[in-house]
């Protein structure tokens, strides 16, 4: 069984995947309460699937960009299970995890984080013979995200886009801007552990010396299956590794 945990945001999730079928998965709120949060919801989610820390053979932890408490959070406690139990370690990045959610072909998706201050994660994604990020993972504002999506026809916008991101974003794209609704729009961990899964069953995994969040700030090239015109390349940053705080007893 994977364990897959998502601390990115505000918004924090846990699912559990194996082979033939995703066996729980849970979505809340946690606010900046994660160190209290989320280890008590990794152990009520296991005891309502009726399995136990045991059973664990693998550990999914999405990399952001997010908060960066949060983030700390969710890779210190993966680093702990995985270090426990000596089981694999498998990062994600949180915008390809939400992007894939939502996959769909010929409409090109962008995902959004919001990282505050008027800025917004995102990347560009689009299914055409295989899924694939398109483009840097990129620190935009408002007008930056307009610009790099203006040589689309149509894109679909995922994830934090609250009522007055999308109030913005029709004023400066029109009917080319297209979104999900609020419940198709919350993340779900199960996707980020599927997307580990694969990697796993290819026979991948991280370092768990090395596996380091996503930070989005200055100029740090990350990167990517393919290239587009489409967005801008702005800079990213990724920040020092972070050595493990929480373990789960077996």
């Amino acid at each position: 069984m994977l364990v897959a945990i998502d601390t990115s945001t505000t918004q924090s999730g846990l699912a559990c995947y194996t082979a033939d079928e995703l066996l729980g998965e849970c979505s809340w709120n946690s606010g900046r309460n994660h160190t209290t949060q989320v280890l008590a919801q990794l152990d009520l989610l296991l005891r309502h699937i009726g399995r136990r820390t045991s059973d664990i053979q693998a550990v999914a932890v999405a990399r952001g960009p997010g908060s960066w408490s949060g983030l700390r959070v969710g890779l210190s406690l993966a680093k702990g299970i995985a270090l426990a139990g000596n089981v694999p370690l498998i990062g994600i990045g949180t915008l390809d995890a939400l992007a894939y959610q939502h996959q769909q072909p010929l409409i090109p998706i962008y995902p959004l984080i919001s990282l505050g201050r008027e800025q917004i994660a995102t990347a560009r994604f689009q299914l055409t013979t295989t899924w694939q990020r398109q483009s840097e993972y990129l620190n935009l504002s408002l007008p930056e995200l307009a610009h790099a999506v203006a040589n689309d026809d149509q894109v679909l916008f995922c994830g934090d886009t609250p009522a007055t991101l999308r109030e913005s974003l029709r004023e400066l794209l029109g009917p080319q801007a297209q979104f999900v609704g609020p419940a198709t729009a919350l993340r779900r961990t199960g996707y980020l552990a599927e997307l580990a899964w694969q990697r796993l069953q290819r026979g991948e995994q991280d370092v768990l010396a090395t596996l380091e969040p996503i930070y989005l700030g200055a100029a740090v090239r990350i990167p990517v299956a393919s290239t587009t015109d489409h967005p801008p390349n702005l800079p990213d940053l990724h920040q020092p590794d972070l050595s493990p705080s929480s373990t789960l007893e077996v």
